[in-house]
């Protein structure tokens, strides 16, 4: 009976191993996995290095091998147990019999080999020993461990058309395997072959022992400060990686540019950018365009010196804002100009009785300090073309920044977050770019306002140079007078025009960034079509999608830190100015930096007599 029940317990074991054992379905005909099975087995060679040579059935039934037999790779094994192993040559052909339903010859990978023979690393006869073992051979890329990655297994509607005509036994793991190659020219990822290229074009110390200098050396740093690059990193698959660009159709051939048939040759440059539907109208300019985005003097000097400029310019830009902010809130504090909290703010009390200056108008210095004012507005500054303006600028400039400066901090955390809370890095660049044609159409908009309100003023003949955004002489002198306003040394603030200096300022830099974004983003969006119109392209296209960033940048920082400091949180004017919204301003904010303006609009009978009411309320003028 005991021996009975031993036997149904093997039995039931045995049953149970069999139906929950992972299928393991290794060709191995030879038996070689009597021995290489244990993961102990290793061996000392000559140079005293030891080798594993266990092997991993699990993993090679998952590898793209896995109906290749072990001396189909290592055909010089011809006994059991076997003595050293040559180094396996990939370009064999392989013993796999399944293949002749398609060929009818056995498989081999030596068009492949001759290909990267050819290339610019394979081995070359008058390579130096040292040079020679740094080239990558075979295994240094294809690592079972690439193929362990799920293939897209078509659907049985698919295979059932298939077999119409095709009864081979195998058809499915065939079409399997053939079937994503149609789609890529490889089955890593982008961001893969990227960083299986910087592993040695990167590297110190490869670069040094192989002499790279100049570009060369630079050419994984500057690919990834490319537009290319940045979408891959944030999760984009659709935009070029190394062998997109340096691969011929074969994949292994990649040669240097000095080679007449490298895809990167300059005759051969713009074919390889119209290639897999990625600049399909591109012509023969195009290759005059650097991807790399190179610094290095070999590649011409603009792209650094445009870089130092934009560099000395955001920093006096900044600093000469930074600078009048300062002095500005300064100054209004200590003057009693205004309460930092605008609603807060109870108009002061004349109380020197001195006789009343026969001219009214500006016969009160300081006006803005004793007249009362409505928060919301008083006196309208701004048609209703201009508020639309103003918020349409203000919604698409706010989209551009969160969709753009994203792909300029790649390298930040927040990047990542934010690309993903809108759905990833392919729905940010067509909002990106949607966004784009809003802004355009709203400069337009904004261009015929302004044209059409200059034609009627024209011929109402009510045009005034001096009440538009044009910079004039006045607005110098009014800048070098309302320092030595907030300094002390002037008792009252120049008197200045519907738009003073620092609003002519602001306008000017709004015209140049919106015309420099607007050209190079349609250097981003159009390249095929950009470099046939652009002078110089080589070097206007560099510049200009360069400075696509860098005036970015330039304008969140001017908008963000300047712009809505001056308009809403500035002392007198914080919590908000409601000018944005319906087109209006404040009688204080109008006679104290705007004060030409109430002037006129008081002789013109739009505004009140400020003055006059003050002397009729039983005030006098303050001397």
């Amino acid at each position: 009976m005991h021996t009975r029940n031993v036997l149904m317990w093997l039995i039931t074991s045995w049953l149970f191993l069999c139906i929950f054992s992972p299928p393991v379905f290794a060709r191995d005909p030879q038996n070689c996995l009597f021995c290489h099975k244990y993961k102990r087995l290793r061996a000392y060679d000559e140079k005293g290095e030891l080798h594993n040579l266990y092997v991993d059935t699990h993993l090679f039934n998952q590898s793209i091998h896995r109906n290749v037999s072990c001396i189909g790779c290592h055909s010089d094994v011809e006994q059991i147990p076997h003595s050293k192993t040559e180094k396996v040559d990939c370009a064999k052909a392989c013993h796999l019999d399944k293949w002749k339903a398609f060929t009818g010859e056995n498989f081999s990978h030596r068009e492949v080999a001759e290909n990267l023979q050819q290339s610019i690393h394979g081995v070359k006869p008058d390579d130096p020993p040292e040079i020679a073992e740094l080239k990558p051979d075979c295994k240094y890329c294809h690592l079972n461990d690439l193929y362990t990655l799920p293939e897209e297994v078509p659907s049985e509607k698919v295979l059932a058309r298939c077999l119409n005509c095709h009864k081979e036994k195998g058809l499915q793991e065939t079409f399997i395997h053939i079937s994503h190659r149609y789609k890529h020219k490889t089955s890593r990822s982008p961001l893969e072959i990227v960083e299986l290229c910087a592993s040695c074009h990167a590297d110190e110390d490869f670069l040094n022992a192989v002499g790279f200098t100049g570009p060369k050396k630079e050419a994984v740093e500057t690919y990834k400060e490319t537009i290319h690059y940045r979408i891959l990193q944030l999760g984009g698959n659709d935009t070029a990686e190394c062998i997109n660009c340096h691969a011929t159709q074969s994949i292994h051939d990649i040669r240097p540019p000095s080679d007449p048939q490298s895809s990167i040759h300059p005759d051969n440059r713009y074919k390889t950018c119209q290639a897999e539907g990625c600049h399909p109208g591109a012509a023969a300019n195009i290759s005059a365009v650097d991807s790399h985005l190179s610094r290095h003097k070999d590649k011409g000097p603009e792209i650094k010196i445009v870089e130092l400029i934009m560099e000395g310019v955001m920093f006096c830009t900044l600093f000469m804002l930074f600078t009048l902010m300062g002095m500005e809130t300064y100054g209004r504090l200590r003057n009693r100009d205004a309460r930092f909290f605008r609603w807060l703010r109870v108009p002061q009390f004349l109380k020197k009785r001195n006789p009343v200056d026969r001219n009214i108008l500006g016969s009160i210095p300081n006006l803005h300090r004793y007249v009362n004012f409505t928060p919301k507005g008083d006196y309208q500054r701004y048609s209703i073309h201009i508020v639309i303006n103003h918020m349409l600028i203000g919604i698409s400039f706010t989209v551009a920044v969160v969709t753009g400066l994203p792909l300029f901090f790649h390298n930040s955390e927040l990047s990542y977050q934010v690309i993903n809370l809108m759905g990833g890095i392919d729905v940010t660049r067509l909002i990106h770019r949607v966004n784009a044609i809003v802004f355009t159409l709203d400069c337009s908009y904004h261009l015929l306002v302004l044209l059409l309100g200059t034609i009627k003023k024209l011929l109402n003949g009510t045009f005034d140079i001096r009440r538009t955004q044009f910079p004039l002489w006045k607005d110098l002198k009014d800048l070098y007078f309302d320092f030595r306003y907030f300094l002390g040394l002037e008792k009252t603030r120049p008197k200045m025009e519907k738009f003073m200096y620092k609003q002519k300022l602001h306008y000017l830099a709004m015209v140049w960034g919106c015309s420099v974004l607007t050209l190079s983003g349609c250097c981003l969006l159009f390249p095929e079509f950009m470099v046939n119109y652009l002078p110089f392209p080589k070097i206007s296209f560099n510049i200009l999608r360069l400075m696509h960033a860098e005036e970015s940048v330039l304008a969140f920082l001017v908008i963000t830190l300047w712009h809505l400091y001056n308009v809403h949180t500035a002392p007198g004017r914080f919590p908000i100015q409601w000018t944005f919204w319906n087109g209006k301003i404040a009688r204080d904010h109008q006679i104290e930096e705007h004060f030409l303006e109430y002037e006129r609009q008081v002789k013109e009978g739009v505004a009140e007599c400020e003055e006059d009411r003050l002397i009729k309320e039983g005030h006098t003028n303050e001397r």
